[in-house]
């Protein structure tokens, strides 16, 4: 089964009905590049055990992308005396929701690219649907700022809104103008997670409704 970010949620507890009831499960990837430094048959050996092996490859292959994931669940039929397999391909990419979320950095390896293009790999398919996602210390960070953001809110603190990348001071907002730009950073993170929404309308500081799409 093809998991995409538009069916993710949809198909998420097939995928954990699978992993339950499995008697074990096989993990496959397809990643950006394999090795940042020797190559992989001058780094390992026949007389590596699956641990060594995997630390060898592990500690070369950290700057590149996982495009895509591959699970596959296995349950012995004792009626049919047989495995079951349940198979799911997870295409993912790490795209920035909002202002807020990290904006990964990765590298590519050409001979990885040119592996991939050559066995059919949709990369459009992981730029454009692949499911976004963070790493624990990602996510950390950013239920931190939010956090931060909702304290803010409620009063704990002076609301000021600051891009991820300035280097200036945060601009600190007056009283009476909190919830107007609460609203307006609301619509535009609307607009940069739905899809759908081409054009957003925005109300201006004179209170008057503009008629410019921006």
């Amino acid at each position: 089964m093809e998991i995409i970010r538009s069916n993710f949620k949809d198909n998420l507890n097939k995928v954990y009905e699978a992993i339950e009831e499995a008697d074990f499960l096989a993990i496959d990837g397809e990643f950006s590049g394999i090795s940042d430094g020797p190559s992989v048959s001058t780094l390992t050996n026949g007389f590596d055990t699956p641990e060594e092996r995997y630390q060898k490859l592990k500690k070369h292959s950290m700057d590149f992308l996982l495009f895509q994931f591959g699970l596959c669940s296995f349950k012995y039929d004792h009626t049919e005396a047989k495995y079951i397999m349940k198979s799911f391909n997870f295409y993912i990419f790490p795209k920035p929701f909002n202002r807020s979320s990290p904006d990964v950095k990765f590298v590519c390896q050409s001979s990885s690219i040119d592996f991939l293009a050559n066995q059919g790999f949709d990369f459009n398919k992981v730029f454009r649907n692949g499911i976004p996602y963070l790493n624990q210390e990602e996510e950390r960070q950013l239920r931190e700022q939010y956090d931060e953001k909702r304290s803010q809110a409620n009063g704990a603190g002076t609301l000021s809104y600051i891009s991820p990348n300035a280097t200036k001071c945060p601009v600190t907002i007056p009283e009476d103008q909190k919830k107007f730009i609460e609203r307006v950073v609301e619509q535009i993170e609307d607009l940069i997670q739905n899809e759908e929404n081409k054009s957003l309308q925005l109300e201006p500081c004179t209170g008057s409704v503009s008629k410019n799409k921006h």
